[in-house]
């Protein structure tokens, strides 16, 4: 029979991941301004694509860190958040959903456009984060009584 390692491996974000987005971001940072002095604006404005470079990378940086948030956010709260407290906190965020597409498509008010937006945004983007979250199950809450 195999030995087991009496210490435990201790779980984490894999480290690759946000060094991998650092790396995005500062391509990202650095080429744009390469590509703009390296290139005339004529090709620039026909050639979309090496134009979005810049973009690109610092696009798939910033979801690099929100997947790295997530996983972090996953590694600390799951199976430590009680039921109960689990569905208020996404009833919440959907509510914050449904205000902020009322908000968005209301036709009174111009600038309840813009907090709407900001809402449904903020909304959607903890939703998607929180549903990577497992709570303790309702069996287990009642019998360690969370």
């Amino acid at each position: 029979m195999a030995e087991q390692d009496p210490t435990p491996k201790k779980r984490r974000v894999p480290i690759g991941l946000p060094i991998t987005a650092v790396l995005f971001l500062l391509l990202g940072l650095f080429v744009a301004p390469t590509l703009t002095a390296s290139f005339p604006q004529e090709q620039l404005n026909r050639n979309a694509l090496l134009s979005g470079i810049g973009f690109l990378m610092v696009f798939i940086s910033i979801i690099l860190f929100y997947i790295s948030a997530i996983w972090w956010l996953a590694l600390r709260l799951n199976g430590k958040v009680a039921y109960k407290t689990y569905r208020l906190i996404e009833y919440i965020l959907i509510g914050g959903i449904i205000l902020g597409i009322v908000g968005m498509f209301q036709p009174w008010l111009f600038a309840a456009f813009r907090y709407g937006f900001y809402l449904l945004l903020a909304s959607t983007v903890s939703f998607i984060a929180w549903s990577h979250i497992t709570p303790v199950p309702e069996e287990e809450a009642v019998i360690r009584d969370v």
